[in-house]
């Protein structure tokens, strides 16, 4: 594939009102009737000056704040289905932020420790290293060509010791190979204690990993698949040896998440996928622990009275609400204007409602934070397509996409679908990221320039009409052949606009599109079934994360998705 990116705004967006109520006490007073006689005479006696008492301060009310979101979470187990792959995933997410407190933490692409000591450093010598090891047939390590682990074998790729690119790869011969893997120590603060108060220790790192491990637990096993070992030393350390030759760039994060072996331990895996103690009941370490949870209405959590950030006065509210609303954004808003929610999270706000929501914070109703989100929206071209779409090669020549890019005006999607709300990057990595390079060439709007590159690609407007260009020698393509393909997107407000609004800019430029609009689900599905991954598409515009180590596999011929690569991600 190849790639046109724009970035997506509406991906972490939260708005938050404070609005002061002020409740009036009104008090009936009591006197006596002033039609009634009272028959004694009372003589008034001199009277002591009253001794004034200071009233008892009265404790100040608990703070609350209540955060709305949009769907009841199904489970607040950390390797859970319905946690990690249910459509209540980000409203999960929302209420263990409150229960646990990083372990760690990313913020501006850098990891930052919350509960650890410090952050390994394997340039910086600290509490990373590469070891050489002994490689014998047999023995599992990550193959350098598939990036994946397997076993050994004569014939095989690996990277001897010292080697850390392609130009260096060797073929396994037999006997000893001497190879890298990676040894990182992560350690603990002191004192941690679960909110029951007892110890959390390195063990209970070592007990989630296990978890994670167990072929019942629902996850990827990606990084467990490139452990070799993961123990506790002590108290409060804990150390991860990957498997040789798994360099994995993102070591300083391989730390599991502790879960409470005293609590959890007596369970079995498959168990723990049904127990209320770890789906509706958690305890972590962080500020807050669940107090109450009302099915279909709430969450109430309170402070948690063992939090290991107590001095720092916090946290700052008593008591915590996560209501549940519905997908009525309507509804939502207002219940934020009438203070009955504080917050309302990203999932109770579709891309349709930002419009309202600026116009609001414009009079001053409410106030809506916003940053880029961590994913990048991208327009990737078939370049290896199977099926019907394989008859033509489109996009073969660089130069017709590079001609369609410029026909394509970003910058005027951000500002009129975005609002303004977003940037338009001039690569897969965002502005922001740290390996972006500021000095890339960008392909700017320019319809002029673009079309006059399809004329010389060999895309004539044959007929000076609107309809599309058709090839006369476009190189892999039949003369006659009209500029005319599918784009493939998910449903959704933003992404639909944004196709449309690709179609009539390439409709300038003579390029016939005819949009396809699908779940999202089943475009990212993987080979054979899959629309994008079954490679029958001709374009497709959908989201890819920006993670902190850039993808570039997505951009392999390895990663090109077949019978025997079905989960390849180009």
């Amino acid at each position: 594939m190849e790639e046109i990116v724009m970035r997506s705004a509406m991906h972490d967006i939260r708005t938050a009102t404070f609005i002061l109520i002020a409740v009036g006490l009104v008090f009936s007073a009591c006197s006596v009737p002033t039609e009634v006689d009272i028959p004694l005479t009372l003589v008034p006696t001199p009277a002591e000056a009253p001794t004034e008492v200071a009233p008892t301060p009265e404790p100040p009310p608990p703070k609350t704040l209540v955060v709305c979101l949009n769907q009841e979470p199904t489970s607040l187990y950390l390797y859970s289905d319905a946690y990690l792959y249910g459509s209540a995933s980000r409203e999960a997410s929302a209420v263990l932020q409150a229960i646990y407190d990083g372990p760690i933490d990313i913020i501006n692409y850098e990891f930052h420790p919350v509960i650890l000591q410090g952050i390994p450093d394997l340039i910086g010598g600290k509490d990373a290293v590469l070891e050489e090891v002994t490689l014998l047939e047999g023995d599992v390590y990550l193959n350098p060509v598939t990036l994946q682990p397997e076993v050994l074998s004569v014939g095989k790729p690996y990277l001897p010791a010292g080697c850390e690119g392609s130009e260096c790869v060797q073929t396994y011969q037999g006997g000893e190979a001497i190879v890298q893997r990676l040894v990182v120590d992560f350690h603990l603060l002191p004192k941690l204690t679960w909110s029951d108060g007892e110890p959390l220790t390195a063990a209970d790192s070592v007990f989630s990993y296990e978890l994670d491990l167990h072929g019942d637990t629902p996850t990827t096993k990606y990084l467990v698949d490139r452990t070799y070992t993961y123990q506790a030393l002590d108290e409060v350390t804990v150390s991860w040896t990957g498997i040789p030759g798994f360099l994995d760039t993102e070591y300083a994060a391989n730390f599991w998440s502790p879960l409470p072996e005293h609590i959890l331990g007596g369970y079995t895996p498959a168990e723990l996928l049904t127990a209320e103690e770890v789906n509706t009941r958690p305890i972590g370490w962080g500020p807050y622990v669940i107090q109450e949870w009302r099915a279909g209405d709430h969450i109430l959590l309170a402070v948690n009275p063992n939090y290991y950030r107590a001095s720092e006065d916090l946290p700052n509210f008593d008591f915590l609400i996560f209501r549940f609303l519905g997908s009525d954004v309507t509804s939502a808003v207002q219940q934020l204007l009438t203070g009955e929610c504080d917050v309302l999270d990203e999932s109770l706000l579709p891309e349709e409602a930002l419009p309202i929501l600026l116009e609001l914070q414009e009079a001053g109703n409410l106030k809506l934070a916003w940053t880029p989100g961590a994913e990048m929206e991208r327009i990737d071209f078939n370049l290896a397509p199977v099926g019907p779409s394989a008859e033509e090669a489109l996009f073969a020549e660089a130069r017709t996409r590079r001609a369609i890019a410029g026909c394509i005006n970003r910058q005027r999607i951000v500002e009129e679908v975005l609002l303004g709300l977003s940037v338009v990057p001039d690569t897969y990595l965002s502005p922001a990221h740290p390996y972006h390079h500021d000095g890339l060439e960008t392909i700017p709007y320019d319809v002029s320039t673009a079309t006059a590159l399809l004329e010389e690609v060999g895309w004539r407007d044959d007929d000076a009409s609107e309809t599309p260009r058709v090839a006369m020698g476009v190189p892999g393509v039949h003369d006659g052949t009209r500029l005319s393909f599918t784009y493939l997107t998910a449903r959704g407000f933003f992404r639909e606009a944004v196709a449309e609004q690709l179609q009539a800019d390439l409709a300038t430029c003579g390029v016939e599109v005819t949009v396809i609009v699908d779940d999202a689900h089943a475009i990212a599905a993987p080979w054979p079934e899959g629309l994008a991954f079954g490679r029958g598409f001709d374009v497709v515009g959908w989201p890819w994360p920006d993670w902190i180590s850039p993808l570039c596999e997505m951009f392999a011929g390895r990663e090109i998705p077949s019978n025997e690569n079905p989960y390849g991600s180009n």
